[in-house]
């Protein structure tokens, strides 16, 4: 079983920590800002900002195989890369087809709108969310599985699943304390905002 726990501890890790922070908090703005119903560019930006991020990091660890960060990395065995995509189709309830095509739409959204804009008149649809979680989950908890059948010490860092729960219950309440005070558009221009077209 060849696995880079180095790269996984000290960098992998942190992304995916970023990439839950993000769509904890894009959820809890998102639903906040729904329930609130004025516009607010402040928090439309926020809002957005927080998804961008949440695919971006997404794409660097599930994205293009030459990403330095990619699972590929730190699951270096050709058959415990099988192993894992297993498991992770099992897990998300997909076929290799359906994850193609949804993987197919996570990079093309982080690569035509997220990290580049590319000129067109329709941008990509956004993917659904709720599958990159759910990958970002499992594939922490599979790489434990494996790093504590090598009997390698694991470090003190929270489950994925653990951070995602905690950050859920923690954040909603002040989240949505902040959209309720947030600027109107019309505040936010003075009285002034723009015209629609």
């Amino acid at each position: 079983m060849n696995l880079n726990e180095e790269l996984w501890r000290n960098h992998q890790y942190g992304i995916l920590a970023s990439f839950i922070h993000h769509i904890t908090y894009w959820r809890c703005f998102s639903l906040a800002y729904k329930d609130e119903g004025h516009d607010s560019e402040m928090w439309t930006y926020t809002t957005d900002a927080h998804l961008i991020r949440a695919v971006i990091g997404w794409c660097m660890v599930f994205g293009a195989d030459s990403n330095e960060v990619h699972w590929k990395n730190v699951v270096l065995d050709t058959q415990l890369q099988d192993d894992f995509r297993n498991y992770l189709l099992d897990k998300l309830s997909m076929t290799n087809k359906q994850w193609v095509a949804y993987w197919s739409d996570m990079t093309t959204f982080r690569n035509k709108y997220a990290a580049h804009r590319v000129p067109e008149d329709q941008y990509p649809s956004l993917p659904k969310m709720e599958s990159a979680l759910q990958a970002v989950i499992e594939y922490d908890n599979w790489l434990r599985q494996m790093l504590s059948k090598l009997f390698i010490p694991i470090f003190d860092e929270p489950l994925l699943s653990d951070r995602y729960d905690r950050l859920m219950r923690t954040s909603i309440l002040p989240i949505t304390k902040m959209v309720k005070i947030a600027p109107s558009v019309k505040e936010e221009y003075e009285g002034n905002p723009p015209e629609e077209n």
